[in-house]
């Protein structure tokens, strides 16, 4: 590919994107360690990559890395996700192409996914499995499916997408999200603050003493439920598994079965990974007046063309608040559109916290670099010397 394509919100933005990624870059010392040994070792070398994750300040320095390594660039966010100014940075000062915009809708979103696999990457990173789905269902990118030497796979939600609905895999994929790093500290420490804090930001209201349901309680559940009870939150769980809600029951946690949680709860979070956590029929349920989010990758966790379907009128209340009054009487709150709460209405996980993830993410995509001929294709986990290498990283800049 020669020509040099890009779709952002606005190049002007520039000199504000560089700031924010100055601000970051201070504080994330491992990938500055990381981008250091990228320039002498060079292992993108000639290798493109195409690349679906956040377009934000913590990513933009991630791909300083990657550059420095060698790499041609080509990426895409997530509706809603995406930091305009970052965006605007990457393009101008650091020559990668960039799909994205905060404003984006979900088919939007997908035809930038398409415009990052046209570019024809050797390696990818997905967020979400979107860029896999295209890949390996159809005949359209046939010829970038057979360049791929390998692929990332950040979420939950990804993870589960790829194992269950993509069998036809032409190249390993290490999936981050099931390694402990990524599951402990980003999932539970990273993931449990930045939500709340997104929530806090946008309705500017207090968390003490308010009944707030999680819905999913894997680690990123866990995360948003001890953010919560530390602030003072009456926290809910519910969750499928039995043997998840004994644990949150052993944990000191109210469990219970959806329907019964929805009619007490001022906050309702859905955070599990999967389509329809909160379906039609359980929105009419929610207690009057509640805040409604989603934490999980996708905004399906929330059945949203149920919300609309249901609802008398809508207003738009504050940026990241949307009111919806309902034909059976009730008001209900949708915070950040029903995407990513921590993201849309937040800065995303602590930078400390991302500095850990995407050093993961580096290595990953240097191991493929060198070795994808010797790894089975599919789904597998990121290979435990890697753990241990960052966790290693990561205590030296922590302690």
């Amino acid at each position: 590919m020669t020509d040099f394509s890009y779709e952002i919100e606005d190049i002007g933005l520039a000199q504000q994107g560089l700031e924010r990624m100055n601000w970051v870059r201070e504080r994330m010392p491992i990938l500055r360690q990381i981008k250091t040994d990228f320039a002498k070792t060079r292992p993108f070398a000639g290798l493109r990559i195409g690349i679906c994750l956040h377009v934000e300040a913590k990513t933009g320095i991630w791909l300083e890395a990657l550059t420095s390594g060698g790499a041609a660039i080509a990426i895409t966010g997530s509706p809603g996700t995406t930091q305009d100014e970052v965006a605007a940075a990457l393009v101008a000062e650091r020559g990668i192409q960039v799909f994205a915009k905060k404003s984006e809708t979900f088919n939007q979103h997908l035809d930038y996914v398409a415009r990052v696999l046209s570019t024809e990457p050797d390696l990818i990173v997905d967020n979400g499995a979107d860029i896999h789905a295209l890949a390996l269902t159809g005949p359209t990118f046939s010829r970038a499916k057979s360049r791929i030497i390998g692929a990332t796979e950040e979420t939950t939600s990804g993870g589960f997408r790829i194992r269950e609905n993509l069998a036809d895999h032409a190249f390993p994929t290490i999936i981050i999200n099931d390694s402990r790093a990524k599951r402990i500290i980003e999932n539970r420490y990273g993931v449990g603050q930045s939500v709340v804090d997104g929530i806090m930001r946008c309705s500017n209201l207090l968390i003490g003493g308010k009944r707030a349901t999680v819905i999913g309680y894997g680690y990123c559940g866990q995360g948003i439920a001890r953010a919560l009870r530390g602030l003072g939150a009456r926290v809910t769980i519910v969750d499928i598994d039995p043997l998840t809600r004994l644990e949150a029951h052993t944990e000191g946690y109210h469990t219970t079965e959806l329907e019964e949680a929805l009619s007490t709860s001022d906050i309702v979070i859905t955070v599990t990974g999967r389509p329809g956590a909160l379906k039609r029929d359980h929105l009419t349920l929610i207690k009057d007046g509640a805040l409604v989010c989603n934490a999980g990758h996708f905004e399906t966790e929330i059945d949203l063309p149920g919300l609309r379907d249901l609802a008398a009128e809508s207003n738009r209340i504050m940026p990241d608040v949307r009111q919806f009054k309902l034909n059976n009487g009730k008001t209900l709150y949708l915070l950040g559109k029903g995407n990513m709460v921590n993201l849309t209405a937040g800065d995303g996980n602590p930078i400390e916290v991302m500095d850990l993830g995407l050093a993961l993410q580096s290595l990953s995509l240097a191991c493929l670099a060198g070795n994808s001929q010797s790894l089975p294709a599919g789904p597998q986990a990121t290979p435990r010397e890697i753990e241990n290498e960052v966790a290693v990283r990561t205590l030296q800049a922590w302690t």
